[in-house]
């Protein structure tokens, strides 16, 4: 649904007046944004350009594809737009939920909208949601993604669970607490969403093909990210860093919520046609509300080995409880503590090169010089460490 014009103007005025740096990004999601039109988007770009004062402003655009057109795709390489298109993998995979209303698959009209990207020269990156379906074939989607795309993947595993009795009371789908309370049932999910157990596989099966081939020519974020925490170079995804509440969401009458996974009346921070954008945004309720992911964080997670790369995940899904019953562990902790342990010994290494001024990408050639049979063993710990600072393996990366 469309903003009105008074919001929309307010909104892009506010947003540029409350950045301090000198780019401003704007990002633009949700259902599925092209349905407002080129006329509506144009509208954006002329009021970002009458309020930017000299700021760069950049945006961003989350769409399905669907409707990608030799019209949207001009407008998108004009306007410098980054394009993120949503593409489940092959057919078989993506055509499982990616369909239209009556039912009919969406594969050939994305991979349409692809290739008109590509024909423009519009910068995109591919969205992939990791479902129950296409998590079983990880490196059928790694391969095929590697091939249409441009290099840049984000993976995001669907965790939906059924709607509750205060959800319903609402008319709402779903029912999630930022502090979750213990339950004695089980929680109940939809079908499609994608289990520990088959996230493991699917991100552990596509990084050991990815550090032996692909390091510096193809992008995984969680790959990207998880470097970025070993490095403690800051924190590139809300949902592993210590602490959240700067990705708000606004609706379309101005309304702002905490985020956008908490689209809910409880978290409704206020509308910015009646209090200033900058002051919802530095209200003690969202403070609050950012500041609940560290301090609802259970004692098993402050104490495990891989706490620095995912901190408990995201709080919507923090809403089982731990081995010794506390609560607020995340759904998908056995996930993360596989893959994480998993990736640690190449990540160090990683982090080692890059600390030498060297390209992590290097690592490819340590693998490849390795004369064990499975490639993917760590060096011992009394080794020389691989990344050529003449210290023991042990002393170095693999501290």
């Amino acid at each position: 649904m469309q903003m009105p014009p008074n919001v929309l103007k307010s909104f892009v005025q506010q947003y540029i007046e409350s950045q301090d740096s000198p780019e401003v990004q704007f990002a633009w999601q949700g259902g599925e944004p092209t349905l407002l039109g080129i006329d509506y988007f144009k509208s954006i770009i002329s009021l970002q350009k009458k309020y930017a004062k000299g700021k760069k402003v950049t945006n961003s655009i989350q769409t399905n594809g669907t409707l990608l057109t030799d019209a949207w795709c001009r407008f998108f390489k004009e306007h410098g737009f980054l394009v993120g298109l949503s593409i489940d993998g092959p057919r078989e995979y993506h055509d499982r939920y990616r369909v239209k209303a009556n039912g009919r698959p969406t594969f050939d009209t994305v991979m349409s909208g692809l290739e008109l990207l590509k024909k423009y020269r519009v910068p995109f990156n591919i969205l992939t949601v990791v479902n129950d379906h296409n998590a079983r074939g990880p490196l059928d989607v790694y391969r095929f993604l590697k091939k249409v795309g441009d290099g840049h993947m984000q993976f995001i595993p669907v965790v939906e669970r059924l709607p509750e009795e205060k959800a319903k009371s609402l008319g709402l789908g779903l029912d999630l607490p930022p502090l979750p309370k213990p339950t004695a049932q089980p929680p109940r999910l939809t079908s499609w969403s994608v289990s520990p157990e088959k996230l493991a596989r699917f991100y552990i099966t596509i990084f050991d093909e990815w550090v032996v081939n692909d390091v510096g020519r193809v992008f995984v974020q969680l790959f990207d990210v998880a470097l970025g925490n070993w490095l403690g170079a800051g924190f590139g995804l809300c949902q592993f860093s210590p602490t959240c509440g700067m990705a708000v969401a606004l609706e379309h009458n101005g309304d702002l919520s905490s985020c956008d996974h908490y689209v809910y009346p409880d978290y409704k921070l206020g509308n910015i046609m009646q209090t200033p954008l900058v002051e919802l945004m530095a209200l003690e309720a969202q403070q609050r509300f950012g500041d609940a992911k560290l301090d609802s964080l259970p004692g098993y997670c402050k104490a495990c080995d891989v706490r620095q790369a995912c901190h408990g995940d995201c709080p919507k899904h923090r809403f089982i409880q731990t081995p010794d019953g506390e609560p607020g562990l995340s759904y998908l902790c056995k996930a993360y503590k596989k893959i994480f342990r998993h990736m640690a010994p190449y990540l160090n290494i990683m982090a080692g090169l890059v600390r030498s001024q060297k390209p992590a990408s290097e690592i490819m050639k340590i693998i490849s010089k390795q004369d064990l049979p499975g490639r993917h063993s760590p060096p011992g710990r009394n080794a020389p460490c691989p990344c050529g600072s003449g210290k023991k393996y042990k002393r170095c990366c693999g501290k």
